[in-house]
């Protein structure tokens, strides 16, 4: 689709990284200062300012630490998942009124809501990031995205069930911790907020990590395409790139509160994603072949396209407005770029 495109994909996808981290963060914070029974909008910052820190540095040693790390995190934070779904089911009303209307505010509010909660599914594209340092990664890389995505999409699904039964969806609110919320307006007992809140703690600093780590082998992947100056650093050591996409999150945390950050994230991940549908539609048109084709062309590629944008609409207006800066930005800074590598070739 041309270098000019691929550049402002890549942009848009660091900076959605970037601004993702912020909000992350800020999830982390809040449960945090939620467990102690403390709470302040300062105290909130500075510890998500310190996560951040904390996470670039794990990820300035190397990215091996860092994937030790998330192995082991990971694995909690499914188990602590799973652990909430059982006290879900043990706890919870499972009765028609908590899951009825179906869709008590039409069927534009599922886009709606699938515009905030996307940036969840961000994540997904941490393994296309890391492609070249998987082994086979162009095959085994696409298989790991399906394989993650499904396992995920099943344990949200009963999550959200779970928190329907222990609490009315109408007390729902815009917060950080809704599952905590949840279990103590259900009466479950301490021992399992402490648990959860634990789980959502390791769960928030392993989406933090691995958000710097997709960001800063975007902005690398750029810099070997020649998109990006080449100081941002080397594949086995992306320091520039990964102290960037922190300085980014860290200023990314005063946007507002975590919803409109989430949106603001959501605008790049959903453009992309479009983009992406349209670039795999043209590339199997020009009968280009490789180690994975997508199933089930074109159909998936149409539908993904259509609804991507229709999910971006229902962003809002600030969200549109902080995506449509930064994509003029990234437009700026290609220009420049592509001047400054003309001057030195000449």
């Amino acid at each position: 689709m041309g270098e000019a495109m691929g550049f402002v994909v890549g942009w848009l996808r660091a900076i959605s990284y970037a601004i993702a981290t912020s909000a992350v963060s800020l999830g982390f914070s809040s449960y945090l200062l939620t467990m102690i029974d403390l709470y302040s909008i300062h105290l909130e910052i500075v510890l998500a300012i310190g996560l951040i820190l904390f996470a670039v540095f794990l990820n300035y040693v190397g990215i091996k630490l860092v994937a030790e790390i998330e192995e082991l995190l990971v694995g909690l934070t499914t188990g602590g998942l799973l652990i909430f779904i059982i006290i879900a089911f043990i706890y919870g009303k499972w009765v028609p009124s908590r899951f009825t209307p179906l869709v008590p505010y039409g069927p534009f509010s599922i886009i709606q809501s699938a515009s905030l909660a996307f940036f969840a599914y961000s994540g997904f594209n941490t393994v296309a990031t890391l492609t070249p340092e998987i082994a086979e990664g162009r095959k085994n890389a696409p298989k790991a995205i399906i394989l993650s995505l499904g396992i995920s999409t099943l344990l949200y699904m009963l999550v959200v069930c779970g928190m329907l039964a222990l609490m009315p969806w109408k007390l729902y609110t815009v917060t950080a911790d809704p599952l905590l919320n949840a279990l103590n307006f259900s009466r479950a007992p301490h021992f399992v907020d402490q648990i959860i809140g634990a789980v959502a703690i390791v769960a928030t600093v392993t989406v933090t990590l691995s958000l710097i780590v997709a960001g800063s082998r975007t902005l690398l992947q750029m810099s070997e395409d020649e998109l990006l100056p080449k100081t941002l650093g080397k594949k086995d050591s992306p320091k520039r790139a990964i102290i960037l996409i922190g300085i980014i999150a860290i200023f990314s945390i005063f946007l507002g509160n975590v919803q409109y950050i989430a949106l603001a994230s959501n605008f790049g991940v959903i453009f992309s994603y479009a983009i992406t549908g349209l670039a795999v539609y043209i590339v199997r048109k020009r009968n280009v072949e490789g180690p994975f084709n997508s199933p089930f062309y074109h159909y998936v590629q149409i539908i993904s396209v259509i609804l991507s944008f229709a999910v971006m609409l229902a962003l809002g207006e600030q969200a549109l407005y902080i995506g449509s800066v930064t994509i003029i930005a990234g437009i700026f800074l290609y220009v420049l770029e592509k001047e400054e590598r003309t001057h030195l070739k000449k």
